[in-house]
């Protein structure tokens, strides 16, 4: 991940206040990543969900390999399956059929241990939740998958029992990260 995505930190003097909320979202991060499992983050808009994640995985690298991406409308799992393609960076062009694309994915997952951040969870349905799943269930594959969204990537989660039973650990912690930025700033 690069700067950009970590929201006010490029601004200056600014730093992330360390918070219970934020020490809690770092041991649950730290706990997934290590078992490879599934979580989701969830709250309300502005607590602080994305940044707080962003911060946590940031200390996980380089040695972790985290890859973000975000979804803006309710996706399918061609969607899906295109949107991991790009954040993987394979080469070439997708596959047109979808056990080509499955076996491509499967592949690339299984190389080395990587990281997912799927921010804005909440516009995922069923199916690309599903797929996620699907993914994350192969055996070779050596994932761990963050959601991070609204109160609605919850309730689907917990609605699909497939879901709910690999999603190891779940965060309802209401988080509020705090931005420090200078007096000088901010006059």
């Amino acid at each position: 991940m690069t700067a950009a995505t970590y929201q006010y930190v490029d601004l200056p003097d600014a730093s992330v206040v360390t918070t219970r909320a934020l020490l809690t979202a770092r041991e649950n991060i730290s706990d997934t990543v290590a078992a490879r499992a599934m979580m989701c983050i969830h709250g309300g808009a502005g607590f602080g969900k994305t940044l707080a994640v962003n911060t946590c995985l940031r200390a996980l690298e380089p040695g972790e390999d985290v890859r973000r991406v975000t979804f803006r409308a309710r996706p399918t799992a061609r969607a899906v399956r295109y949107e991991l393609f790009t954040a993987l960076d394979l080469a070439g062009e997708p596959p047109r059929h979808p056990s080509e694309f499955d076996r491509l994915l499967k592949t690339a997952l299984a190389e080395r241990p990587r990281t997912f951040l799927v921010d804005e969870a909440q516009w995922l349905n069923g199916e690309a939740f599903e797929y996620f799943r699907y993914l994350w269930d192969e055996p070779s594959t050596q994932l761990a998958i963050i959601f991070v969204g609204g109160a609605g990537c919850h309730t689907v989660l917990r609605r699909e029992p497939m879901l709910s039973s690999r999603v190891r650990l779940l965060t309802s912690v209401s988080l509020t990260v705090l931005i420090w930025v200078s007096r000088a700033f901010a006059v």
